[in-house]
């Protein structure tokens, strides 16, 4: 007798988002295993702790974006933190800050030295940015730079730079080949050296050279150092360094910015952008009622009933940055408010002369039309 088929297995239900409250009580029996009561300052009571948790909890259920959510702290426990969604464990002596970290009971920890294990992110930010001179301490660049973010008070320089950019220039010291060989399979440009004039960053083995101005970042590869205020250049390179893609610039000021034609990348104009320290964001198309024109220099989009959805690419650019940006613009392109294809807003360049310039629409994007052209030119003979 033939039998039937069985139905199929069901889909596998997603796992359950893990609560700041699963986290404390994990954490607590971390310390326990552990039994290193001397790393610790202070210590709160279990209960104590966990009554911030299922605030914590409540607060996310409840729809509210917390970049720290369930992230466990040890240190000071600054406004910032707190209201970001982290719960703070206790304090600890500056020299032990990392070695909590380490020990996989907090996930991050802020005191004022950089002594950690080798496995342990620190990140040294410029004096100034957070109330204290402080270190963050870490698993990742990435938990490090949104603990930064969260407890930064002063506000950035209006030309803060926001990205190290594609071919960040960096000075690296004898004895790190396969660092170097890696930053140059990034795109790097790498030159021999101890100094960090003339460079974006200096890349040297973690402890050969102490910070005398932050910002810097150690990973077990490398320690980065950077500028003052050039912090997102060091978090990038560091990023990179220990296998991670940052989205987020630390620095939260900046204009998201859509750009259609030569300032993309790989077009001759987009070194403007990484010179202002630009950050690539995303590739994005517009709302489909838009007509790409392009222009003697440049193409800019136009609002059109017969639109259609457009390519382009969203960037992020400093305040000073935007303003240099829009200085160099042609007088038939001006910077205005478009919708893109998701519903957001951003910035984008609008072409106020259509009599001149050519309609492209049909090509839904720059590069494509570069491609028409290269295609169709006469061969010389």
């Amino acid at each position: 007798m033939e039998t039937l088929p069985l139905p199929p297995e069901p889909a596998p239900l997603p796992p359950a988002p893990v609560t700041a409250h699963r986290q404390v009580l994990a954490a607590y029996d971390r310390i326990a295993e552990v039994a290193r009561p001397e790393l610790w300052c202070t210590l709160r009571s279990c209960e104590e702790v966990l009554i911030d948790a299922k605030a914590v909890d409540e607060r996310v259920r409840a729809g509210e974006s917390l970049p720290l959510a369930g992230l466990l702290a040890v240190g000071a426990a600054l406004d910032g933190l707190t209201e970001a969604g982290a719960v703070v464990l206790g304090d600890a002596a500056d020299d032990q800050c990392g070695e909590l970290v380490g020990l996989d009971i907090a996930d991050i920890a802020i005191g004022t030295g950089r002594v950690a294990p080798p496995d342990v992110v620190v990140v040294t930010p410029t004096a100034g940015l957070a109330p204290e001179r402080i270190s963050v301490f870490a698993r990742t660049v990435e938990d490090a730079q949104r603990t930064l973010r969260a407890i930064t008070t002063r506000p950035w320089p209006a030309s803060v730079r926001l990205s190290a950019g594609e071919h960040p220039r960096i000075a690296v010291p004898a004895g790190l080949a396969k660092t170097t060989g890696d930053l140059l399979a990034w795109g790097a440009v790498v030159e021999r050296g101890h100094a960090l004039a003339g460079h974006d960053a200096l890349v040297a083995p973690p402890g050969l050279l102490e910070p005398h101005d932050p910002p810097s970042v150690r990973v077990p590869a490398a320690d980065v150092f950077a500028a003052p205020f050039d912090d997102q250049v060091a978090l990038d390179i560091a990023a990179f360094l220990h296998g991670e893609q940052l989205r987020e610039p630390c620095a939260d000021t900046g204009t998201d910015v859509v750009v259609f034609g030569t300032h993309l990348r790989g077009q001759p104009l987009n070194r403007l952008f990484t010179e202002l320290g630009a950050r690539f964001r995303s590739e994005v198309k517009t709302a489909p009622r838009y007509r790409l024109i392009a222009g003697a220099t440049e193409p800019g989009v136009v609002p059109a009933a017969g639109g259609a959805s457009l390519s382009g690419e969203r960037w992020t650019i400093s305040p000073a940055g935007l303003e240099a940006f829009a200085a160099q613009l042609p007088g038939s392109l001006k910077l205005r408010e478009i919708e893109l294809d998701d519903g957001r807003t951003a910035l984008g360049v609008h072409c106020t002369d259509t009599r001149t310039g050519r309609d492209i629409t049909a090509f839904g994007d720059w590069r494509a039309y570069l491609r028409y052209l290269t295609a169709t030119r006469p061969m010389s003979g």
